[in-house]
């Protein structure tokens, strides 16, 4: 009888090692053909900053509720919500924290601000990362551009809150300048080096009827009832992603949703001159893929080709689609030609940057994910390497983790075909 109950044992263990061995196979199987597929770029580097890091300032969130355990009001002012990036010469980044809190009325007591952060990744051979917030120069109006009422209007620096704008998108020029495309007019904001707001906000103008401005729902203009215009751009579907030509002559603001009434789920690109400070009138268009929802940056690399990234709205699931768009401009008037590029739910992670994964982490494993909702910034280090930040929209983001509220992620990949740079 013992033996015989041994032998029972003995069989019902093999069968498990057996069930477990081809369930194995077939887990390992499955994602060396999901690594394998076309589009999947290579994670080379991973680094975050913690989703609770501050920067000097004041009091904030006081019209905010916390979330995931974070406690609002907040101590000072969060260094959260990156819009957009690029690179500086010493391999430092700037950022562009968003308008703060999400709304135009939860965000008066949030200061924007452009971080620069160094950041260590973790890579293959160096297994720490680290990310320092280096310093920041915070937005403002001295000299009282703005046409129109600031939470600060009657302070000396009239420092810009995230009650007056929420910026998005940005690029810098050679003589220092930021050019910052933002959603509540939406506006293209120009600031000098020391972040000192140099022009009146530029409107956009519709480029097929050029007597008319695309307002958003939260245009202070139209709130105001000042020369009002009917609100055709969706809220919060301003300026999100701004690419810069690489002769520096032309801005191309991109908006994130089509306009109201537009059928066709095509997205406005609009050009504007950077030597005569107008809109030219010359516009193109970008086709939404029929899984997306929006987009969260545009880049050009060359005189016609470019990045956009293009997203659902979904977070803190495999099943998403977050994706790189190759595309290029055509003819004015033209939807641009449209590639995807890399698929951010399918990245090869065969050296586990990620590091220990927390319970109810996802993507962290041999095919790594970006699973954020909001995912703006994109940095071409060269034909070959990205950089990559998500906005964790602090504190109410939970896309790695159902349980935590998000950190600010980077991730460098190495692409499966380079870019054509020239």
């Amino acid at each position: 009888m013992y033996k015989s109950n041994i032998k029972i044992i003995s069989a019902a263990f093999a069968l498990s090692l057996c069930t477990f061995s081809i369930s194995a196979t077939a887990t390992a199987t499955a994602t060396a053909t999901a690594i394998a597929a076309k589009n999947t770029a290579t994670l080379i580097g991973f680094a975050q900053l913690d989703v609770e890091t501050y920067a000097e300032g004041p009091q904030s969130g006081t019209a905010v509720k916390g979330a995931y355990g974070i406690a609002a009001p907040f101590k000072a002012q969060p260094v959260q919500g990156f819009s957009s990036a690029f690179k500086n010469a010493d391999g430092t980044y700037m950022v562009l924290a968003d308008n703060g809190f999400g709304r135009q009325d939860n965000s008066a007591d949030f200061l924007l601000r452009i971080y620069q952060l160094k950041v260590d990744f973790k890579t293959p051979k160096q297994q720490q990362a680290k990310v320092d917030v280096q310093g920041f120069i915070a937005l403002k109006d001295p000299h009282k551009r703005i046409p129109f009422k600031i939470i600060h209007e009657n302070t000396p620096e009239r420092l810009l809150t995230g009650a007056d704008f929420d910026p998005e998108s940005m690029q810098r020029t050679a003589d220092g300048h930021y050019w910052i495309g933002e959603e509540f007019g939406p506006y293209i904001l120009h600031f000098d080096a020391n972040g000192v707001l140099l022009d009146a906000p530029f409107a956009l103008i519709d480029p097929e009827n050029k007597a008319q401005e695309l307002r958003s729902p939260q245009n202070q203009f139209n709130q105001q009832q000042i020369n009002y215009f009917p609100p055709r751009v969706q809220q919060s579907g301003g300026f999100e992603g701004m690419a810069l030509s690489p002769d520096q002559r032309y801005l191309y603001p991109i908006l994130e949703k089509p306009l109201q009434g537009e059928a066709n789920r095509r997205l406005l690109i609009s050009q504007f001159d950077l030597q005569r400070k107008a809109y030219t009138g010359k516009y193109y268009y970008f086709q939404l893929d029929d899984q997306a929802s929006n987009i969260g940056e545009f880049q050009l690399y060359n005189d016609r080709e470019g990045l956009m990234i293009e997203r659902d709205a979904s977070q803190n699931t495999l099943n998403a689609y977050k994706k790189i768009i190759a595309v290029r401009l055509n003819e004015p008037g033209q939807l641009l030609t449209r590639e995807t590029w890399v698929d951010l739910m399918h990245i090869a992670n065969p050296d586990l940057l990620y590091g220990t994964a927390r319970s109810h982490d996802i993507g962290t494993t041999e095919l790594f994910a970006f699973p954020f909702e909001t995912i703006e910034s994109v940095i071409i280090e060269d034909p070959n390497i990205l950089t990559i930040f998500n906005d964790n929209n602090f504190p109410g983001s939970a896309g790695r983790n159902v349980n935590q509220a998000d950190n600010n992620e980077i991730i460098q990949i190495r692409l499966d075909r380079p870019l054509n740079l020239k």
